[in-house]
């Protein structure tokens, strides 16, 4: 019995030693919906998974950009796909306009496995996509990429800006957006991305992302969850979550004194 006993502790401390914790420090300002994809064709069309998110660091108080946006996929786009560059919704609402351009793209791998981020039949997993981005070990490589130092960007004075990507063939070319470069790019070609795309690029691609409560200019949003969405209401309101992080408790000052007994 007592070489059981002693077995069994073992094992329990062996199983013990390769858990890692999963700790989170950030709390998930992000909600989602989307609907059935319907069907595509050899010229218009896009593959689950091609999908990703844009992070950019931003200053909670001023809602300004401070670190150059960062994308991140589970499959890496070519590098020579057509792009708008590493533009934040928060630039294009301030006037950025789109800056088309081939070549040069860039985008990391994750070393943990993003979730699901586009849902294909109306079931998004917001659960573990909030439970993803307020990881610790995420958190920390998001700083690392985008040259924050972890304890400051958790300190409470910034913030994490997501929006979902996705790269897809339009009219026989691969392009990569984020909802509101779709939304900008269909205005500029009199709506045929949405009469080609409208599944992806006004529906589940802005849908795959939103506001549960105002946050940096941008409303909750209130809308359909299921249905295409206009341009006017992706460009305010959807393809965006955001991490917010509350502000960290001082360290306490441990002292030391010279006492004479």
């Amino acid at each position: 019995m007592k070489k059981i006993i002693t077995a069994l502790c073992l094992t329990l401390a062996i199983v013990c030693s390769f858990s890692i914790p999963a700790f989170a420090v950030g709390d998930g300002n992000i909600d989602g919906g989307g609907g059935d994809m319907g069907s595509g064709t050899s010229t218009n069309v896009w593959s689950p998974g091609n999908e990703g998110v844009r992070i950019t660091v931003v200053k909670a108080d001023t809602h300004a950009a401070v670190t150059t946006p960062i994308d991140i996929s589970n499959r890496t786009p070519s590098s020579s796909i057509y792009n708008f560059g590493k533009v934040s919704k928060i630039q294009y609402s301030n006037g950025k306009a789109l800056s088309p351009q081939q070549g040069g793209y860039t985008c990391i791998k994750p070393v943990q496995t993003m979730p699901k981020i586009i849902s294909t039949n109306g079931s998004n997993n917001i659960a573990a996509i909030k439970s993803y981005f307020t990881d610790e070990q995420v958190i920390k490589r998001i700083a690392l990429h985008t040259g924050m130092d972890f304890d400051v960007l958790i300190s409470g004075k910034y913030k994490l800006l997501i929006e979902p990507f996705a790269f897809y063939k339009f009219e026989g070319v691969m392009v990569l957006t984020t909802a509101t470069e779709a939304a900008i790019y269909d205005e500029q070609v009199s709506g045929l991305l949405r009469r080609r795309m409208a599944s992806l690029s006004h529906k589940n691609l802005p849908l795959a992302m939103f506001l549960e409560v105002s946050d940096l200019g941008y409303p909750a949003w209130s809308g359909s969850t299921t249905k295409t969405a206009s341009n006017a209401d992706i460009k305010s309101s959807l393809g965006i979550g955001i991490v917010r992080f509350t502000e960290q408790p001082e360290k306490p000052v441990v002292s030391s004194y010279d006492y004479e007994y």
